[in-house]
Formats: C-alpha cells, structure tokens, sequence
C-alpha cells in the first residue's frame, strides 16, 4: 500500500522582484522557507543568498501580433496559473511575503486557498504614493485581462491593505534597509540617479534632454549621471554627449555599491527610490518638475514623510547645490 506524505505546515515564502526587495529580505533578517522569482536576472542574487530555497515561477504570456494568437494567449495565461497553484501546493506554504500589490501574480497567489497571511513589505516610492495616473493604471490592466492574466482588481493599483500586514520604512518604520559602505573616494560632483522615464513613455526624449541641460546648467560641478537598468544607453550617450560638464558613470553593480565606493558632494533623480535608499537625505533633491512631471512633482510634495528634499527650476537646484 502506497502512502501519500503530507506537505509540511507552516511554511513562509517571499516573492522578490528586484534586487532591492532580496536586500529587505536580508536586512531584517527574514528566513523564508520558499523563495519565489520571475525573471532570469534574479536567480542568481536569489540562489546565493537563500540557497536551495528559490523556485522560479516564470511568467504569463504575451501575444504576437495577429488576431487568433490573442485567443491562443489567454489559454495559455489560464494554463500558467494553474501550473502555479498545482507547484505551490504541496510546498505547505502558510504565510506570503509580497513587495508589489497591483500585479496579476501577486493577487493570484494573495487568493490561493492555502495562504492564511500575506504581508506587503515596502517597494520604494510607489508604496508611499501614486506617481503616475489611476487611467494609466486601468488601462494597463484592461489590456492585460484582455490577454488572460488574472482578472482580479485588476484595474486597481491598490489593494485593500486592511487585510494583510504592511511593512515599510517611512510611515509604520517596522522595516530597515541597511545604509551603504562608507565610500573609500570622494568625488567633487553631482551624482545624477537616472530613470527610465523616455523608455516607460512618461517624458518624451526631446523633454529629457532639455531638462538635464538645465541640471547641467544649474550645477558648479561635473554631473555624473548614473543610468537605470532599463535606461537605453544609446539614446543616453546621444543626448549627454554634447553637454560639456555632464559624463555617464557606468553602472555596473547598481547605486547601492557604487555609493560604497563614491562619495558625492550632492545628489539628485527626477524621480527614484534610489534617493531613499541612499540615506543621504541632507544631500538629495528631487527634481521631477524640471523634467515636465508635474504629478511627481505633487505627489511628492504631498507625501508627509518624504525625507528627501524637493526643487522645482534651475534656479532652486542652483542654491540647493551652493549649500553643498
């Protein structure tokens, strides 16, 4: 006679998106018993810092381009979520660690049956504030339930946070994130934090280039501009090149190790979590008004525990940057 074992209670799991995420994960010290991933790029980061404990849930699909692979899509979308469920199943998952609350994914595995807890810990900026439009939000979802993904909520960028337990640094401040190393080099310049705002649609490119002219010009010192993961470093190099004292620093291993290594007399991001991170906020500005991102610039401005410092024209940059 066969016998079946039965899966092992109690156990917690954590979905981390990013290499942020991983690092919550780390620095307060949590211990899932399972760890989740998506994307190819963090399997490794996933495997070195949980060993044994990561399981890659892959992702939904996407059509191509012509009218019946819509339909071919969304069965395979359906065929996704049940290959999750049936995966996690067994694993005796109890409690689950999230960090992004508006994704399909993150809302199918909040409604699986054996889940009893979910915490939501904190992902940067978004997690305080609505940087971009609820439209833009609900038409995004609108296209995604079209092709299959989980429909629930799906136009909503919120969840109802009354049912889970949140986590951040900011407003509860039941979350740390260890500052990095003190860097070993001082460098007299301004540490510009790029962000993916030409790529994601939000600014056009022609706006890009106008507003780092004016940074450029508001600055005593070089600009050192720091490009995000999914910044196109073609077009970077296109529209940097010719303003005199602007340079790309390669980013090779992300802020975070590179501000343990460098040190700046100030720094600064139309808009990035990354300024949170560094905890350097006497040194930090925010400028997305003078990148044309007037609903930033306000949502920033009305988050009352923003620590990091806003200005919104060249001139205000400029005697931000005379203090430093």
């Amino acid at each position: 006679m066969s016998s079946t074992r039965k899966p092992e209670a109690g156990k917690v799991a954590a979905l981390p998106r990013s290499r942020l995420h991983l690092q919550f994960l780390l620095d307060n010290g949590a211990e899932p018993d399972v760890v989740l991933y998506r994307d190819a790029f963090m399997r490794e980061p996933v495997e070195a810092s949980y060993p044994g404990r990561a399981v890659d849930l892959g992702r939904e699909s996407l059509p191509g381009r012509s009218p019946t692979s819509v339909l071919a899509t969304r069965r395979a979308n359906a065929a996704y979520y049940r290959s999750v469920a049936a995966l996690l199943q067994p694993l005796g998952i109890e409690r689950l660690i999230l960090f992004l609350e508006g994704e399909p994914l993150e809302r199918f595995l909040m409604g699986l049956p054996e889940i009893r807890t979910v915490e939501l810990w904190e992902d940067g900026l978004s997690h305080y504030t609505d940087l971009t439009s609820p439209l833009w939000y609900a038409a995004r979802g609108a296209v995604q339930a079209a092709v299959g993904f989980y429909p629930r909520d799906i136009l909503h960028r919120r969840i109802d946070r009354s049912t889970v337990v949140v986590r951040d640094r900011f407003e509860r401040r039941n979350l740390v994130l260890k500052s990095p190393a003190l860097p070993g080099e001082q460098r007299d310049a301004l540490l510009f934090v790029g962000s993916p705002l030409v790529e994601d649609g939000i600014i056009r490119h022609t706006r890009f280039l106008t507003a780092m002219r004016k940074v450029a010009a508001a600055s005593p010192i070089a600009v050192r501009y720091l490009p995000h993961p999914r910044e196109n470093l073609a077009r970077l190099r296109a529209d940097l090149t010719g303003i005199s004292n602007v340079e790309i620093e390669p980013n090779t291993s992300g802020l975070m190790e590179h501000a343990g290594r460098f040190g700046y007399r100030a720094y600064a991001a139309a808009i990035s979590t990354g300024l949170l991170d560094l905890g350097r906020f006497d040194q930090s500005v925010y400028v997305p008004q003078m990148f044309g991102c007037t609903r930033m610039a306000r949502a920033l401005r009305q988050w009352p525990a923003n620590p990091v410092r806003l200005v919104d024209d060249e001139q205000s940059l400029r005697g931000f940057l005379a203090q430093h």
